[in-house]
């Protein structure tokens, strides 16, 4: 990997960088429907504390409706519902997540904070044994939270159960980073949790080194360039987590300026890099879209005096509108007696062409959410 004081490979620009990602996040067009899962994949799973959310986050990449993507996920099981980076819940492509769990293996957790074992008021083996003993649990059977609760707490100190029953997810995201947790179907108005072994159609183990070299691979085939520690930022901040990640791929990095900012790429996309130019990209792209979520600094995709207006209080993240891969304004909507409302707060005035795709878009969203009417209004 070259040092900072090395000649770059090459000097771009951000509308370059910009075109780029817009390309490898499938905001140029819509893929068919019959790519949905593997549209997933390119673009590192979606975001999913807010299912209405993710779904619309595929969507707009995806030829789909809202009700295919939730086909993908309970019928065909080629998506699948897990905490994953960030400890936040995702969508991913079923077909990844062993080398998502491998990446996050306990390799990479060298100690747990003492103040976390005193809150839980366990000691890290025995943390590591209630792990266990929630995967045996859902061996071959979904349970309700309210199941596994009876099945793992049992002898447990109320801490450890009221942790087990938590909506963050505190005693089951280890589980779910350690591959013996996923979400399974609602049973009525109550999650169920279920083995992803048995779940999936297929599992096979990943080594944890080259699970960690993957998925860095993957994120900058669809956020670089950028940097180990915009890696570690989307990934999850542990401990030497980048370095590990940008080391085990020290071969397949090439470094290059961005209006003076040295970031590193992936020489084999150093061509579609240089070549990129998307003449006209315009999206209506949901909360907590991953396009938005990719960095460590936004500067890069709207003005910093912009930035409370994305990236919200209590960390939530806007609905923008995106033009040539950076940030025009905010919108969100209602649905209401099968019409979709759409309410756009510029930054600036837009012109009539961006205007015209914002309506293009909305139609499209109005399409995926079966509503039969679409009504925008741009402020």
């Amino acid at each position: 990997m070259a040092k900072a004081k090395d000649p770059v490979a090459a000097e771009l620009s951000w509308a370059q960088v910009h075109a780029f990602r817009v390309e490898r996040h499938h905001l140029t067009a819509r893929a068919p429907k019959k790519d949905l899962a593997r549209v997933v994949g390119d673009i590192g799973g979606v975001q999913a504390q807010l299912m209405s959310a993710a779904e619309l986050q595929i969507a707009v990449r995806v030829n789909c409706t809202v009700s295919d993507v939730r086909k993908a996920l309970w019928a065909d099981r080629t998506l699948v519902k897990t905490w994953l980076m960030r400890g936040t819940l995702h969508l991913a492509r079923s077909a990844d997540l062993p080398v998502y769990t491998a990446a996050m293996s306990t390799r990479w957790v060298s100690q747990m904070r003492p103040s976390w074992l005193k809150y839980i008021q366990v000691t890290e083996p025995e943390f590591w044994k209630i792990v266990d003993e929630v995967g045996n649990a859902l061996d071959g059977k979904p349970l309700t939270r309210e199941e596994l609760i009876a099945v793992v707490g049992e002898g447990k100190s109320e801490r450890v159960r009221e942790l087990l029953g938590s909506g963050w997810g505190g005693m089951l995201k280890p589980a779910a980073r350690s591959g013996l947790l996923c979400f399974g179907p609602n049973r009525g108005q109550s999650v169920t949790f279920v083995r992803p072994r048995e779940w999936l159609k297929s599992w096979a183990d990943v080594d944890p080194d080259a699970g960690l070299a993957e998925m860095a691979r993957r994120y900058l085939r669809a956020y670089g360039p950028a940097t180990k520690s915009d890696f570690a930022r989307w990934w999850g901040a542990w401990p030497g987590v980048g370095s590990a990640a940008w080391s085990a791929l020290a071969r397949e990095l090439t470094q290059v300026s961005v209006e003076g900012i040295r970031l590193d790429l992936l020489t084999a996309d150093l061509d579609a890099m240089q070549r990129a130019n998307v003449e006209s990209s315009i999206r209506l792209l949901p909360a907590f879209d991953p396009y938005i979520l990719g960095h460590a600094s936004r500067d890069h995709l709207f003005e910093r005096v912009f930035a409370p207006r994305v990236s919200r209080t209590a960390g939530w993240i806007s609905a923008v509108v995106l033009v040539n891969g950076t940030v025009v304004g905010t919108w969100t909507h209602t649905v209401a007696a099968k019409n979709l409302r759409i309410n756009v707060e510029p930054f600036r005035r837009l012109t009539s062409a961006v205007k015209a795709g914002v309506r293009l878009r909305a139609g499209e969203l109005a399409q995926s959410l079966g509503a039969s009417g679409v009504e925008v209004k741009i402020a």
